[in-house]
């Protein structure tokens, strides 16, 4: 599979990827929520009583009220790389206040594609927060206008919940040397894997740590990913590096071949 991180603002790097060309958007945009960075993750042990714990504080950028305005900025570039029927998949804050951005990102994400659902992702108890503790997070899904939603699913049971292991899904605790808001790679497999096909192209302008790299590459999915922190850009280099190098593993009984497409891949970033 041909694949490529690069550095960078995603609203920069955008524009340079040809019009029609991306089959899918996965993504994970900063919630806005400075998390980690002076909230109650970063304080959880003092909120549990220990006065002297030191406060753990790993900001991620772009993640206060900018994100709103960056999610909204990049929507219009994302429908113009998308072919016609692609989705826009993208994780989002479960509901809760003050400060209802679930609800803002999908009347958002309607402006631009078809709004299709609200899948929830039950992360399983027990979430942080006061009083409704939260344990899960939706994935928005919307469709590029002019086509039918492409998908590939022919069982006809397709929930609009995935439950703790359904598969393969489970939410990661991040140690010290981990991105802040680390998702399961299974997760973008999910909606790679009902939304495109092998050989497609599969992009995430936030992609952080690498997931949805790690996933459309075991996928057999062509990936283009923006990530603006350089720590983290090195980090999803050796997490798709590590699931292209077993690529063979994984694809051992596969006989179509599977060729770049034109234009958007210059060379394999390394």
């Amino acid at each position: 599979m041909t694949w490529s991180i690069k550095q960078g603002d995603s609203r920069t790097l955008l524009k340079s990827v040809p019009d029609r060309s991306i089959d899918l958007v996965v993504m994970d945009p900063p919630y806005g929520h400075n998390q980690t960075d002076g909230d109650l993750a970063s304080h959880i042990k003092r909120a549990l009583g220990d006065k002297d714990a030191p406060i753990h504080s790993r900001p991620i950028a772009n993640d206060g009220p900018e994100a709103n305005d960056l999610m909204r900025g990049i929507l219009p570039d994302l429908d113009r790389v998308l072919k016609g029927g692609g989705c826009a998949v993208c994780c989002c804050s479960g509901g809760g206040g003050p400060d209802p951005q679930f609800a803002r990102w999908s009347l958002w994400l309607d402006e631009i594609f078809d709004f299709k659902h609200a899948v929830v992702w039950d992360k399983g108890p027990m979430g942080l927060g006061w009083h409704y503790r939260r344990s899960y997070e939706f994935v928005l899904v919307a469709t590029k206008r002019g086509g039918p939603c492409r998908w590939h699913d022919e069982s006809g049971k397709v929930e609009n919940i995935i439950r703790p292991g359904d598969f393969g899904i489970r939410k990661i605790i991040p140690q010290a040397t981990d991105h802040p808001t680390p998702k399961p790679w299974q997760l973008a497999a999910r909606f790679i894997g009902l939304h495109s096909l092998p050989g497609d192209t599969v992009l995430d302008p936030f992609a952080g740590h690498g997931w949805v790299g790690e996933a459309a590459v075991r996928l057999e999915r062509h990936f283009l990913g923006f990530e603006i922190d350089e720590a983290f850009c090195a980090m999803a280099r050796r997490k798709i590096e590590l699931a292209a190098s077993m690529q063979g593993l994984y694809t051992a009984f596969a006989v179509h071949k599977i060729r770049p497409p034109r234009g958007l891949f210059d060379k394999e970033m390394t």
